[in-house]
């Protein structure tokens, strides 16, 4: 959780640059032909466009690659990950059938789906939620980079905190918790810093979810099950991302205002919560027994 959420903090840290930028770039008015928002999009998708191709010719996909790696360090990696894929093709399997058939993989795509209903709809929402405290484009900016400065501290220390227990099914859920609660609070204020406030909270306990979640699938999956399984959490969880932003917009556009549509994020983060604390940790079994392997051969090497 700790190395995910260590990894996971570039969504924070995109969002505290990118949302000043944004709000500079919107101010241009346009040059040599093309819009302010066309300018926005080439300017913040060239990067990503760059940095996608790189990855091609930096990152290694299994420890005998990483050139950063003593070969001490690559052989105790590849013992315990050896360890670890054996425990779990034996208990949940390795083929992408598995995958494909294993009820675990469906809820927590659903719990992911969750949570991205409220990171991704809060996220593209959040300038126009700031804009009714009557501040300019660039102070927009600035504002909504505040909860993601917070967000990015509060998901480290989280995981480091999930780190520290055999069961971090509480802290994902805890998460989701707080960004439901937060988000709820945020509405019954109409004080601009008391709605900021909770919308650091909000944001805050979304990433916190993502910084401790992701190391729940990876637990349990391996192989081309593995593959095949965060393939399908991904992509039923980026449904989140249409219908997030969609629900607020539909029903602010019957309710008049911001109150209602968050509520119905709030009640979705919730469900999420329930879920995860329903269904536990599938790899809590595994570890231990990955536990007694290991020292049983650190003992047997000696």
């Amino acid at each position: 959780a700790k190395v995910t959420a260590a990894f996971l903090v570039g969504i924070p840290v995109a969002n505290m640059i990118g949302s000043p930028i944004s709000g500079a770039l919107l101010q241009l008015g346009g040059m040599h032909g093309l819009r302010s928002w066309q300018w926005l999009l080439l300017m913040e998708g060239l990067p990503a466009v760059v940095l996608g191709i790189a990855c091609l010719f930096v990152l290694a996909d299994r420890p005998e690659k990483a050139k950063w790696l003593s070969d001490e360090e690559k052989a105790i990696l590849v013992r315990r990950l050896a360890v670890e894929q054996k425990d779990i093709a034996t208990k949940h399997g390795a083929k992408l059938r598995d995958a494909m058939t294993n009820w675990r993989v469906f809820a927590l795509a659903f719990v992911n789906f969750c949570g991205i209903v409220g990171s991704i709809g809060v996220g593209l929402w959040m300038p126009q939620i700031i804009k009714q405290f009557g501040v300019s484009h660039a102070v927009v900016g600035a504002l909504t980079a505040v909860p993601y400065a917070i967000g990015a501290v509060a998901m480290l220390l989280w995981a480091r905190l999930a780190n520290r227990v055999s069961n971090r099914i509480p802290y994902v859920a805890g998460a989701l918790v707080i960004a439901g609660a937060a988000l709820t609070a945020s509405v019954m204020t109409d004080v601009p810093a008391l709605k900021l406030v909770a919308l650091c909270f909000t944001v805050s306990g979304i990433l916190a979810f993502q910084a401790t979640y992701w190391a729940i699938p990876s637990s349990f999956l391996t192989g081309r099950a593995a593959a095949g399984g965060l393939a399908l959490i991904v992509s039923v969880g980026n449904l989140g991302g249409f219908v997030g932003p969609s629900m607020i917009g539909l029903i602010k556009q019957t309710s008049n205002g911001f109150t209602a549509p968050l509520m119905a994020v709030a009640a979705v983060l919730l469900v999420g919560a329930a879920t995860i604390a329903w269904l536990g940790d599938p790899g809590a079994p595994i570890r231990r027994r990955e536990r007694l392997a290991l020292g049983h051969s650190d003992a047997g090497s000696r």
